[in-house]
């Protein structure tokens, strides 16, 4: 049994890791965009339309999302591909995984690192695509090849 303090640290490590992975998870769409001279913007905690709202800025933050890319125009030159490898990029969050799962990385689970395993977990859970990730990989043909 965990006493609280090690919980309390736990809980810690997954809320920033999950911050962090959000945030990096967004910005990872922005690496291949930007090598096709695609214009983008990087919003860090979007506000929504509808003003603001009662619980504030945290609260936004925890419903709403900490950043967000908006794609404005991708170049009719622009592969099909990168606009796709942009849209499932932050797949690249799960190399720390694999890496473990390879055993190039010492696996936190047998080791008894309960904080790394949390972070692994957290981490790995952001790399998932959301489902506007999956409407433009599956669809960036129609999405972005008008100029």
């Amino acid at each position: 049994m965990l006493d609280p303090l090690h919980l309390l640290v736990l809980g810690v490590v997954l809320l920033v890791t999950l911050a962090v992975g959000v945030f990096v998870h967004e910005l990872l769409h922005v690496v291949p965009l930007s090598l096709v001279d695609a214009t983008y913007t990087v919003t860090v905690l979007p506000s929504d339309d509808a003003g603001p709202t009662a619980s504030g800025t945290l609260g936004h933050a925890v419903t709403g999302g900490l950043v967000s890319v908006e794609v404005e125009r991708v170049p009719s030159s622009a592969p099909v591909w990168v606009v796709r490898g942009a849209a499932l990029a932050p797949l690249a969050l799960a190399l720390p995984l694999a890496l473990v799962l390879a055993g190039v990385l010492p696996d936190p689970l047998a080791t008894g690192d309960r904080a790394g395993t949390v972070a692994l977990v957290a981490l790995t859970a952001c790399a998932l695509p959301s489902p506007g990730d999956w409407a433009v990989a599956c669809r960036a043909r129609e999405l972005y090849r008008r100029e």
